[in-house]
């Protein structure tokens, strides 16, 4: 889960190989987490071309940064360390 995280930034649903749930999105999830853990720093960014800089912008030196999901969300990692200047996509 997501309980140990100080700040989570959620983007919309990947449906994989099964269908979507109607009204199930990441939306959903971020306000799930929200009424959970309002001490939690809680961010939905819909637009994949904004998530790697929203996710820079809020990592701090120390931070865990981790990309957990399905699909090519494993992109994102490499895009964050480029545009904080430690690796290259």
């Amino acid at each position: 889960g997501l309980s140990p995280a100080d700040v989570v930034v959620l983007m919309d649903v990947y449906a994989a190989r099964e269908d979507p749930v109607p009204g199930v999105s990441g939306r959903l999830a971020a306000d799930a987490v929200t009424a959970a853990r309002p001490e939690v720093e809680v961010h939905y960014v819909p637009s994949w071309s904004e998530v790697a800089g929203r996710v820079a912008a809020l990592a701090r030196p120390g931070d865990l940064v981790l990309t957990v999901g399905a699909g090519d969300v494993t992109m994102i990692g490499p895009e964050v360390l480029r545009i904080l200047g430690g690796g290259s996509p």
